[in-house]
C-alpha cells in the first residue's frame, strides 16, 4: 500500500464506522483479508500489540499497519486517516445531535448502530479466539493466567499481565531449546 492508499484505507473505514476501535479493527481485518498480503499470524500479533499499548485501539492498529507497509510516514498517514473523520464528524454533528437527541428518529438510528456494532464486535472476538486457538493450545495460557490472577486472586491487572508475559517468555525459551 502506498502512503496515500493507507490514508484513504483508514479514512474510509473510520468515516463510516460507529462503535470505536474494536469495530474499526473488524473492518480493517476485512480489508486486509481482501489484500492477502499480511498473514493471519502477523495481523493477530499486531492486534495483540495494539490492544496492549495505551490509547485508542484504532490509532494503535493504524500506526502498526502504516509502519508495516511504509514505515514512519505510513504510520502518520494511517493515523491521520483514522483520526480525521471522527474529529470532523463530531465537530459538525455534535450540536445537531444534542439538539435532537430526544427525537424517536435519532434514538432509532443509535439503536440500529448499537445492533450493528454488537454484531461486528462478536465477529472480531470470535475470529481472534479462533485464530489464537488455531496456533496451538499454549497461546490461550497467558489469557487464562490473567483472568485467574485478576478474577480469582484479585491481583493488580498490570502485575497479572506481567505474569502472563513471563509465562509466554518461558514458553518461547523452552521451544527454542
Amino acid at each position: 500500500m502506498t502512503i496515500v492508499q493507507l490514508f484513504f484505507f483508514f479514512f474510509r473505514i473510520s468515516a463510516v464506522t460507529f462503535g470505536g476501535g474494536i469495530v474499526i479493527l473488524g473492518m480493517v481485518k476485512l480489508g486486509i483479508a481482501e489484500r492477502q498480503d499480511i498473514s493471519e499470524g502477523e495481523f493477530s500479533d499486531m492486534v495483540s500489540l495494539a490492544a496492549s499499548v495505551p490509547g485508542p485501539l484504532a490509532v494503535s492498529i493504524a500506526w502498526l499497519l502504516g509502519r508495516y507497509y511504509r514505515g514512519l510516514k505510513g504510520s502518520m498517514a494511517a493515523v491521520a486517516g483514522a483520526v480525521l473523520p471522527p474529529f470532523v464528524i463530531i465537530l459538525i454533528l455534535s450540536p445537531i445531535i444534542l439538539k435532537y437527541s430526544g427525537t424517536p428518529e435519532v434514538q432509532g438510528f443509535f439503536k440500529g448502530v448499537l445492533a450493528g456494532t454488537g454484531a461486528i464486535i462478536t465477529m472480531v472476538v470470535f475470529d481472534n479466539v479462533r485464530s489464537t486457538l488455531s496456533c496451538g493450545w499454549w497461546n490461550i495460557v497467558p489469557f487464562v493466567v490473567v483472568i485467574a490472577l485478576i478474577g480469582i486472586f484479585g491481583i493488580n491487572p498490570l502485575l497479572s499481565m506481567l505474569a502472563a508475559f513471563l509465562v509466554q517468555l518461558t514458553r518461547e525459551k523452552l521451544v527454542l531449546r
